[in-house]
């Protein structure tokens, strides 16, 4: 017994539970995550902290005289005296923190080579701020950077950096 609607493709169902990636803006979700740093570091610190202009323009920030150099480094621009360079990062949910103890991470190690590299243009410390999607903030320090008085409730070590919560 044949029906007229068997063949009908208003009876073609898509899989409804496929995996469909969104495309995301890097760049509008880069801005987005800097922000949102900015205000957890100016409420922490009580002010100082913004965007730097063509925070991710690294190429273009090389022929900056170092005076330009030292404010520019890194995504944010930080208060006068601070010590750290800052590298904001955001997303990259993919980054399974249990596997780094096995083999290490790629991403993260590009991240740490990022922020060292800024950190040698200006002469400061590097500090990279990650935040996964819906997940706390998480900054590496260097091991031998961290204050005297590790008041962190949670940390991991990670080659010759530290995370903390």
């Amino acid at each position: 017994m044949s029906h007229e609607f068997e063949d009908s493709e208003d009876f073609v169902l898509d899989d409804l539970f496929k995996n469909k990636k969104k495309k995301v803006d890097g760049k509008k979700k880069g801005n987005r995550t800097e922000l949102d740093l900015t205000k957890v570091l100016n409420a922490r610190f009580k002010s100082g902290f913004s965007r730097s202009v063509g925070s991710g323009n690294r190429w273009s920030q090389t022929v900056l005289p170092k005076h330009a150099q030292d404010i520019f480094s890194g995504d944010l621009v930080v208060p006068q005296g601070f010590k750290f360079v800052i590298e904001s990062k955001g997303g990259y949910d993919d980054v399974d923190l249990s596997n780094i103890f096995l083999k290490g991470n790629n991403v993260i190690d590009s991240f740490l080579k990022q922020v060292t590299s800024d950190s040698k243009r200006c002469d400061r410390k590097p500090l990279l701020c990650w935040k996964k999607t819906r997940k706390p903030w998480l900054a590496f320090i260097l091991t031998k950077d961290l204050p005297e008085e590790d008041n962190f409730q949670y940390t991991l070590r990670y080659r010759n950096w530290t995370a903390v919560a």
